[in-house]
């Protein structure tokens, strides 16, 4: 069977970049819900296909690709884009979704959030029982995420997307950020940031890749769900 795309992983911000894309460009895939830290991924079925041991992982056909963004960009040349989702068409709009995604990848997932979740206890969604408390550390990454959201206020629309009337791979990695960050309960002190966030989850497609990767529509609704188990 030809045209088979298949991710792995669910329940982290990562994989969730994938089936936001998959969603946007109206494509059939098979997804595996394992996750972090259970075992699945050191299995030697998984570890043939992605040696790193993590996730995501997608696979299309004979190509597999373990790394978020670089799977995200993949769907988003390698398919039809639909009309209401971009895809630049110029070296500006390419620069400029680059220019985001390679922030949010850096500064936000690898210098903030990403820390926090090593870090931070367990009662804060932490890791730090297995990578041990760093509070210094911790700290530091909060006033990072600030700065950095602080920084990117000024090109933040008041009611568009980040490149304009349609999402692309920039809102992707934006939102798949701030939802982290949120989950983290660190206050985001720009209201355009905020007002972006709330304009930015009633999309459909965004939802659909919420249910895929958390189970849930919204944040609130999965943190509310787990809350009650």
């Amino acid at each position: 069977m030809k045209n088979i795309i298949e991710v792995w992983g669910f329940k982290t911000f990562r994989p969730f970049r994938i089936y936001w894309a998959l969603e946007e460009f109206n494509l059939q895939y098979k997804s595996y819900k394992i996750g972090s830290r259970t075992g699945e991924t050191q299995t030697k079925e998984y570890l043939d296909m992605n040696p790193k041991g993590k996730i995501p992982f997608l696979r299309h056909n004979d190509i597999g690709i373990s790394e978020s963004v670089a799977a995200m960009n993949y769907i988003a040349t390698n398919f039809k884009p639909p009309n209401d989702f971009l895809v630049p068409s110029s070296a500006k709009e390419k620069a400029k979704i680059d220019e985001w995604s390679y922030m949010c990848a850096m500064e936000l997932d690898a210098l903030g959030v990403y820390i926090l979740r090593r870090h931070q206890l367990e009662e804060y969604n932490g890791l730090a029982n297995l990578y041990g408390e760093a509070p210094n550390a911790c700290k530091t990454a909060k006033e990072h995420i600030n700065r950095m959201l602080l920084a990117c206020d000024r090109d933040v629309p008041k009611n568009n997307w980040l490149i304009g009337s349609n999402p692309s791979c920039a809102d992707i990695m934006f939102m798949s950020c701030l939802q982290v960050i949120k989950l983290y309960k660190i206050d985001i002190l720009s209201d355009k940031i905020n007002d972006y966030y709330e304009r930015a989850v009633k999309r459909k497609k965004y939802r659909n890749a919420m249910i895929e990767s958390y189970g849930q529509p919204t944040l609130e609704e999965y943190i509310l769900s787990n809350q009650k188990k």
